[in-house]
């Protein structure tokens, strides 16, 4: 589904006015807390930008964008980041593990291993997620107070996303905005 817009024509975009194909939800597809809702502000043939609200409580997906992709994000009051993937680096979802956080993946990662086919695994790896994730929202209320994020990300052409995400049952690779 491709929905170009001209390049040449000044913009000044209020989200809630967009039309039903220019804004949706994702994450809906996705077992747990993966839900936001996200809006199609500009999409031409040099640059596609989404603004997406994540709630608190819900995680983002990881993934990869060929060409990289702008982010600038605003959590709670006002408090703007700006960050630059480069083409290829898997961001979002669970962040980066910190050095001494290797070496209990390691061993979470041997568990699993050692447990081979039993039905174990399962409860193991869901064990180890829930974990992450209850650290993650323990992190984020000891920095103050839980309030949405606004992301606004800037991604450009061939405008392809790679899911890279345990939450999805295999790689997924996305060409233009990222229906789910």
């Amino acid at each position: 589904m491709t929905h170009l817009q001209p390049e040449n024509v000044a913009r000044n975009v209020n989200p809630y006015t967009l039309p039903p194909d220019k804004h949706g939800w994702r994450g809906l597809s996705v077992p747990g807390h993966h839900k936001r809702k996200w809006y199609t502000l500009l999409h031409n043939e040099t640059v596609l930008v989404t603004a997406l609200l994540l709630i608190p409580g819900e995680a983002s997906i990881r993934h990869s964008h060929e060409t990289g992709e702008l982010s600038i994000h605003y959590n709670g009051e006002m408090k703007p980041g700006i960050y630059w993937h480069p083409a290829g680096e898997i961001h979002s979802g669970s962040p980066a593990t910190p050095e001494g956080e290797a070496t209990r993946m390691a061993r979470e990662e041997e568990m699993i291993r050692q447990a081979g086919d039993s039905p174990m695994v399962a409860l193991l790896q869901q064990l180890f997620t829930d974990q992450r994730e209850m650290r993650q929202k323990l992190d984020a209320t000891a920095q103050g107070a839980i309030a949405p994020r606004i992301i606004v990300d800037v991604l450009f052409p061939p405008f392809k996303t790679t899911i890279r995400d345990p939450a999805y049952p295999e790689e997924v690779t996305i060409t233009g905005q990222w229906y789910d």
